[in-house]
């Protein structure tokens, strides 16, 4: 009898063992449930048992498919060339006016930062602003705008952090981890100091968001570790633009978010103070808290990676704008339907669109920005030259 070294489970090892011994003439006369025998089998029970597992276990986290640990999930899909998306901090939509009575400053600002507070049930969430937002007195009002002159100020929920590090002198292909499993990988900044006392600095960008890396580029590369934390590391000078030199210092900003619990905020304040003798400061709603969502799932990595990789980072077939939109924005969009030009009714070719259905309780305004962002983001970057891309909105039945 062949014993199966494959076999999971221990008993029928055991019992396979005994059965082979049982065969053999030399063993034909012995009692196999004496105490000696039947450690013996143990033993060698357990050795074909833990073998049996290894071994299946290593095979089943060899392909994307069959894993079970996240940090294989992970591998593979970078593999493809994927990226799965860490923790996204809600986002929030206000306006922000401030009435000074006594009118004695012709501008305002609020710094990059500036910390506004929302209830969701019992829970107080912290959110912040993510640029610098300027406002001209006009007869004592002043009301803030972005620099692209938006009225709309985007909040995103989360601590703000830094992590710094200093070059080695023996830093090629040096990682610096961050031991924060909770960040929003969309909110890191990098900057790179001369030294640790300098403050002139020049800022490494996220390779994931640019389009084109010349051997001038700062660009640094992100990844999720094994214990589901993160590091990042850059060029070695050659391949992937320039890389830090020795003794140069690293300060990573970013923030730590509490993912989708902070959805629903529609009520906000602000403990903002100014250079003002007299002000009434009011905070209106655009958008309440929206987009927040956990690390994405062992499920949906392995259900996007493959998807990702057949469009190979290009925008061509009505498929790949599927797959991008779906794998970039899955934390505003539950589902999206793309069609050409061609396949419209009538025919209007030139064109792709698109139909995307939001997940339920999306502001209408975050939603134009969800829209906005996947046209100058995604589609202009990666689409066909002279193909525009018009949205069209679902019928549901």
């Amino acid at each position: 009898m062949a014993i199966q070294n494959s076999e999971l489970d221990f008993f029928q090892i055991k019992s396979q063992l005994q059965t082979h011994f049982e065969q053999q003439e030399e063993f034909r006369d012995y009692d196999f449930s004496a105490s000696g025998l039947s450690n013996i089998l143990d033993v060698l029970a357990h050795n074909t048992h833990i073998n049996a597992l290894t071994a299946n276990m290593a095979i089943n986290e060899s392909f994307l498919s069959s894993s079970q640990l996240r940090s294989s999930v992970v591998s593979h899909a970078e593999s493809l060339g994927y990226v799965p998306k860490s923790r996204v901090a809600s986002t929030a939509l206000v306006s922000l006016s401030i009435t000074d009575n006594a009118a004695g400053s012709a501008f305002l600002t609020i710094p990059l930062g500036t910390e506004f507070s929302a209830s969701v049930g019992n829970n107080v969430y912290s959110f912040t602003t993510q640029e610098r937002c300027t406002a001209s007195n006009e007869s004592g009002t002043f009301v803030f705008k972005t620099p692209s002159g938006s009225p709309s100020i985007t909040l995103k929920e989360g601590v703000k952090k830094t992590k710094t590090f200093i070059v080695d002198k023996d830093s090629l292909g040096a990682v610096y981890v961050i031991p924060d499993d909770t960040l929003d990988v969309s909110t890191i900044s990098v900057r790179v100091y001369d030294n640790y006392l300098s403050t002139n600095f020049e800022t490494f960008n996220d390779i994931n968001t640019i389009a084109t890396v010349t051997d001038s580029s700062r660009v640094f590369i992100i990844r999720e570790t094994p214990k589901g934390q993160y590091e990042i590391f850059f060029s070695d000078g050659n391949i992937l633009g320039a890389a830090p030199l020795a003794n140069n210092r690293i300060e990573v900003e970013y923030i730590s978010s509490r993912g989708s619990s902070a959805n629903g905020a529609i009520s906000f304040s602000t403990a903002l103070t100014l250079d003002t003798d007299s002000k009434n400061i009011t905070v209106g709603l655009v958008a309440g808290s929206a987009g927040g969502a956990e690390k994405e799932s062992i499920n949906s990595i392995k259900l996007n990676a493959p998807r990702a990789f057949t469009t190979q980072n290009r925008l061509v077939t009505a498929s790949d704008y599927t797959a991008r939109i779906l794998s970039g924005y899955s934390s505003y969009v539950d589902d999206a339907i793309t069609w050409g030009g061609n396949e419209n009714v009538p025919p209007q070719y030139g064109k792709v669109f698109v139909s995307l259905k939001f997940a339920d309780g999306l502001p209408a305004a975050t939603q134009a920005v969800v829209q906005a962002d996947i046209k100058s983001q995604l589609i202009d970057n990666l689409s066909i030259m002279s193909i525009d891309t018009e949205f069209v909105a679902p019928e549901e039945t």
